[in-house]
């Protein structure tokens, strides 16, 4: 028991000496020590961020910029093939039975379905439509349409579609 009373007596003197601490000015004096502001600076990481944006936003400013300018100069020739193909076969074509083909102004099907399309279709073109399957006819698309094409391609133009399947049977468009 005596090595209990030693270190009881050890303790008491040890705590008994311990002078009082102020913890606000210890935490100042720790607070200066170690958290020093730094300064805010650009890594090599952030440069290098920042830089490949800059690519990808000039990237993608090109490209819309290439997309309207080539857009633009097809819509021209366009109209000027078209101005030109009907100046001239304005007189022949009228004697024809494509006739009311011939004079039809460009449609463009917007959100349409495909059996509204080839409904367009059938009246300007004289045929008949057979659907065999509905999910297909129900497909909504976008197709700039020029009644001045035949029928054919504009069917093959049509078979491009994914998930659009049309045969062509004589005076029938069938759609599968």
């Amino acid at each position: 028991m005596e090595s209990n009373d030693k270190l009881e007596e050890l303790l008491r003197q040890m705590y008994a000496e311990e002078p009082q601490v102020d913890i606000d000015e210890e935490w100042q004096k720790f607070e200066a020590k170690h958290f020093v502001p730094k300064r805010k600076s650009w890594g090599w990481m952030q440069i290098t961020a920042m830089f490949i944006g800059v690519l990808m936003l000039s990237g993608i400013a090109y490209a819309a910029i290439h997309i309207i300018s080539n857009s633009r100069l097809q819509k021209t020739e366009v109209q000027d093939t078209t101005a030109v193909a009907h100046k001239a076969t304005e007189t022949a074509v009228r004697q024809t039975s494509q006739e009311g083909v011939a004079l039809c102004e460009p449609k463009t099907f917007e959100n349409v379905s495909l059996k509204d399309i080839t409904a367009e279709l059938a009246k300007t073109y004289h045929i008949t439509i057979k659907i065999r399957n509905d999910e297909t006819a129900a497909l909504r698309l976008y197709y700039p349409w020029n009644p001045q094409m035949p029928l054919q391609q504009v069917v093959e133009e049509l078979n491009r579609f994914e998930k659009v399947h049309l045969t062509l049977n004589n005076d029938t468009l069938i759609i599968e």
